[in-house]
């Protein structure tokens, strides 16, 4: 009985250190990703509508895995979008993105879904 249940406590202990997070995940796919998504959302000024979200980040010098990451939006009001919301739905995007890809993904948030969050490798999205 209490081997039992120790293996069942090992077992599912190493089943949980096993899972990986969105950053891990991500970072496998695009190092490039990571380092645009915590740029960008280092910035405390993001609104949708707004200049700093349009404009996002762009990360490299015309490789394989350039990165910009940018939010677009018709938001009305604006919306700030705080720095702990903006790397938790970009790296989550990342991690979730198409198999093959290097984490480039384009999903909706904000009220109605007036935001439209984007991570573009290499002109996935234009």
């Amino acid at each position: 009985m209490k081997l039992t249940f120790l293996l069942t406590a090992l077992t599912a202990g190493t089943a949980f250190a096993a899972a990986e997070s969105d950053l891990e995940k991500c970072q496998k796919k695009d190092s490039h990703a990571v380092s645009a998504i915590n740029t960008f959302c280092l910035n405390s000024n993001i609104v949708v509508p707004g200049n700093c979200a349009t404009k996002g980040f762009h990360i490299g010098t015309g490789g394989p895995k350039d990165t910009t990451v940018y939010i677009v939006g018709n938001c009305s009001p604006g919306q700030w979008v705080p720095r702990d919301i903006c790397v938790r739905q970009l790296m989550n995007m990342c991690a979730t993105s198409p198999g093959g890809s290097h984490g480039d993904s384009a999903q909706n948030f904000g009220r109605n879904g007036c935001q439209q969050w984007f991570i573009n490798v290499k002109g996935a999205y234009k």
